[in-house]
């Protein structure tokens, strides 16, 4: 049995592979992960679950959950910029939220991804160190940007919420074998809410690493709703909400680098600091009246 280690941050990743087998996926979740029922919710969407069981990790004061799943081969690092590749992306975001309106999964246990959970009673806003982390300053600019846009995050109806990823970044979507095709890894902060928050998660993503070449994250956009609305129609009041849901993706990487920093030496010593301070410096231009990045306006 060969054990290789491919991630260590909230959840341990491995890459197992028996004699002579097909290799798994193995995440344990320890601590603070997500419990045992929620997990089991999640492996009922993917319907992919080979086996789940409770485990004692020595040295941790609580059970464990280990998953362990079929490894799905693909290409992470998405060609972003090559053609058809936006539209994919898109095609694989609508197909996920069609499933979520059409699939009933009985006794679904996630978390509630809203202004509440992710702002009002999120890390960021309610942990002393948080705040020490963002600065007086921008910890008062998060709470601010909380009042603004929480009456549109309360927007919409039930058409537009359902399952959503939670955390669909470009890194959580691989190219298929074979090419031309896009997958959607990573289910560990799937839940429910609305529809933007997923569309929100991708742009935002690809707006960071697009946007210093003009024309191309514009591009990528109009590509990759394209591929969309090819399978769905956008959520209501597409135009208008977009920018709140990019600063509730925001407000959610906040809760999650705050965290990690505390926990985790490795991204306290390199990309989390910065990444929060990018954060706060956007919420603090917004509040000045400049567009969030990722926003399509004319």
């Amino acid at each position: 049995m060969q054990l290789q280690v491919q991630q260590y941050e909230d959840n341990a990743v491995w890459r197992v592979t028996p004699p002579g087998g097909a290799p798994f996926v193995a995440r344990l979740s320890v601590r603070d992960g997500r419990p045992a029922h929620q997990q089991r919710s999640e492996m009922r969407w993917l319907e992919s679950l080979a086996t789940s069981c409770t485990v004692a990790v020595p040295g941790h004061d609580g059970p464990s959950t280990l998953a362990l799943l079929h490894w799905v081969p693909g290409i992470v690092e998405l060609p972003y910029q090559e053609p058809g590749m936006a539209e994919q992306m898109g095609i694989a975001t609508a197909q996920l939220h069609h499933n979520s309106a059409t699939v009933e999964i009985a006794d679904l246990d996630r978390p509630v991804w809203d202004a509440e959970t992710i702002l009002l009673k999120g890390h960021a806003l309610n942990d002393p160190a948080a705040h020490q982390q963002m600065g007086t300053e921008g910890t008062a600019a998060l709470w601010e940007v909380t009042e603004r846009i929480t009456p549109a995050l309360q927007e919409g109806g039930d058409s537009d919420r359902g399952r959503i990823h939670g955390d669909l970044h470009r890194e959580n979507m691989i190219l298929m074998p074979g090419g031309g095709s896009v997958g959607v890894i990573d289910f560990d902060d799937c839940g429910t809410g609305h529809y933007l928050l997923d569309i929100a998660t991708v742009l935002g993503s690809i707006h960071r690493i697009a946007h210093k070449t003009p024309g191309t994250y514009e591009s990528f956009a109009h590509a990759y709703l394209a591929g969309y609305t090819s399978v769905r129609p956008l959520p209501a009041d597409f135009d208008r909400l977009l920018e709140p849901y990019l600063l509730l993706r925001d407000g959610f990487v906040l809760n999650f680098v705050t965290a990690a920093v505390l926990a985790n030496e490795a991204v306290a010593t390199t990309w989390g600091p910065g990444r929060i301070a990018g954060i706060v410096a956007s919420m603090q231009a917004y509040l000045d009246g400049h567009a969030y990045p990722g926003t399509m306006r004319d």
